[in-house]
């Protein structure tokens, strides 16, 4: 789900890329030429670039809250690889020491845990 989500992104910020291209060679021509149709032009492509913009909830700190969502999405991903692999490990300490009140209740903490992918 994050990677289709991260594509999406990725292609919305290529076509506000291309909006701004297109933007800043009517902006030329404008200045060129005064014609009414590339001033009409440039509004139609600034329209376009807010909503992409608004679309995505970006700020000043766009980039930032990208890295940021990246990071936590791995830091995510391997606390759930260090739960399962403790509590694989639990499974081993139990089967050894199944009397000892502590293990008994750090068994049953790490049983409640659902399979994480």
């Amino acid at each position: 789900m994050q990677n289709v989500i991260e594509k999406a992104v990725f292609k919305i910020m290529q076509e506000m890329e291309r909006n701004r291209k297109a933007y800043n060679e009517a902006a030329g021509c404008y200045r060129d030429t005064g014609h009414g149709r590339y001033w009409n032009k440039m509004e139609r492509l600034e329209k376009n670039y807010e909503e992409l913009k608004s679309f995505l909830g970006l700020n000043s700190s766009a980039q930032n809250v990208s890295v940021d969502s990246t990071q936590l999405y791995a830091e995510n991903k391997e606390l759930k690889r260090f739960i399962s692999d403790a509590k694989g490990l639990m499974d081993y300490i139990h089967a050894d020491y199944w009397s000892d009140p502590q293990v008994t209740k750090l068994y049953e903490m790490f049983k409640d845990f659902k399979q994480l992918n």
